[in-house]
């Protein structure tokens, strides 16, 4: 019999362990154990979902206990290896002796932090609800924005020791079967012992390795990922993780910020044109300034020329020297005031970008116009917060070819940079889209963005079988 092969089995493995309670219950010549994970179920769920069903129904027959077992969550338990995982995920075993009837109850505890808005996204207008660490709770979130019967959900099981669900969610409408087929099956082949956090199955997503670029998105907030899901996309919640993974991913969503959906599309143009320039500064100030300190001079006005040589004629460093350590004294910086707590953090950050640059300025090891540009540098990195590392490692990339090639090196590397953003695509998107290769509709939410009632088409870069967004015309 089935439910006895799984209680012999269960007894001999897991069942030794403390945490396990096992009760039996007699009825006739009928025995039932019903099994629980102390640390994993409520007791109040035990109480009248399984022990006060049983002890009012008058026999122990199949048909009689699925009638009575008081829940809409009845799942069959077809083996061991199952009965392991939802045991593991707080489930109860409900197991009739001499007989197929082996069932689990959902009679899980409720370990979960309040629904707030996230610190990493927050919006002077629009939703304030964020994810959380339950998977249940973050598939609840995405189904309130998507009331469709072709909103799919699809959990599997990853780890050999933490048996982690991850729910693939996708509007089977919209998005494209070939790269959800895939998804589930890089995910169902990972052999790995456990996924504690949604990074974990990050680096299973990726297509090719990358060292410059991530190709799946990361997103704290549900509107966020519904949005996303509208345009073909698909989403992979983790249990344990407020990371919602999406793929595919493009470079540009990258400029794209939680509120530039919520007001004016003319305003949110003129701000994404700030944050290309911003990045573009902050990975090219340093190595262009050390570039025509070096080897280009003739370029610089003969007035700023002058300032410049004034201020760094005592320096005893070379240029390329003194803006790795300006560089190089900022990230520290950074680093610690990720890594301390948050008010002594702030503390760090304010008194030690304005003490130690001011220091190291009037004891002559740095000038003026160093300190100035790697500040700036810095700074600007944080127009695209989730690659500032990456950006910065760029940086130092760019600034020690510009240190030793001039100019000639800082295009060579911007060049190699495109080459390579150029070369990659994630599920079968160009990473550069919609600009290389250049796809017309696809640039109305770019750069530039366009109204809503314009975005008529779903963007054509990221496969989907249902282009059509809205069929009104403009009004």
């Amino acid at each position: 019999m089935k439910a006895n092969y799984i209680f012999e089995k269960l007894k001999k493995s897991i069942l030794t362990s403390q945490e396990f309670r096992t009760r039996t219950y007699t009825k006739g010549d009928k025995t039932l154990h019903v099994i629980s994970l102390e640390t994993m179920c409520n007791d109040d769920k035990i109480a009248w979902y399984v022990t006060l069903p049983l002890a009012q129904t008058s026999d122990f027959e199949e048909k009689s206990l699925e009638n009575c077992l008081a829940t809409s969550n009845l799942v069959d338990i077809p083996n061991v290896d199952k009965a392991k995982a939802m045991l593991a995920n707080g489930n109860s075993l409900v197991l009739l002796m001499d007989s197929d009837f082996a069932k689990a109850v959902d009679t899980r505890t409720t370990l979960s932090r309040a629904v707030v808005e996230p610190p990493t996204s927050v919006v002077v207008k629009g939703p304030r609800e964020g994810f959380v660490e339950d998977l249940k709770n973050n598939v609840t979130l995405l189904r309130k924005r998507m009331k469709s019967e072709d909103f799919v959900v699809k959990t599997l099981s990853v780890g050999k020791y933490t048996n982690t669900e991850v729910a693939v969610c996708y509007v089977k409408s919209i998005a494209s079967s070939d790269v959800c087929n895939e998804i589930i099956q890089r995910i169902t082949s990972i052999d790995i012992d456990g996924v504690v956090d949604s990074h974990y199955l990050a680096t299973y997503l990726q297509p090719k390795k990358s060292v410059l670029f991530r190709r799946v998105g990361y997103a704290e907030k549900p509107d966020i990922v519904a949005a996303k899901m509208l345009e073909g996309r698909v989403a992979i919640v983790v249990d344990g993780s407020p990371i919602v993974l999406t793929v595919p991913y493009l470079f540009v969503e990258d400029l794209q910020n939680v509120g530039d959906y919520q007001i004016n599309s003319e305003v949110t143009t003129f701000s994404r044109f700030f944050r290309v320039i911003a990045v573009l500064l902050s990975i090219l100030l340093p190595a262009v300034y050390v570039s025509l300190q070096r080897f280009n001079y003739q370029i610089i006005p003969l007035t700023f020329l002058v300032t410049i040589l004034n201020a760094t004629e005592n320096i005893p460093f070379s240029p390329l020297a003194e803006m790795l350590f300006v560089i190089i004294m900022f990230d520290i910086l950074r680093e610690a005031t990720l890594l301390m707590p948050q008010a002594a953090g702030t503390a760090l950050s304010l008194v030690g970008a304005v003490v130690l640059g001011e220091a190291a300025i009037k004891a002559g090891l740095l000038g003026a116009p160093a300190v100035m540009i790697g500040a700036l540098s810095g700074i600007g990195l944080y127009n695209m917060p989730d690659n500032t590392l990456i950006l910065s490692l760029l940086r130092l990339i760019v600034t020690f070819l510009g240190g030793f090639m001039g100019l000639f090196g800082v295009i060579i590397a911007m060049l190699g940079v495109l080459a390579y953003g150029v070369s990659l695509d994630s599920f079968g998107t160009p990473y550069f889209a919609p600009f290389a290769p250049e796809i017309t509709n696809d640039r109305q939410d770019a750069i530039a963005l366009k109204p809503l009632f314009k975005r008529k088409m779903r963007p054509q870069s990221i496969k989907n079988v249902n282009a059509t967004r809205m069929n009104q015309d403009e009004k």
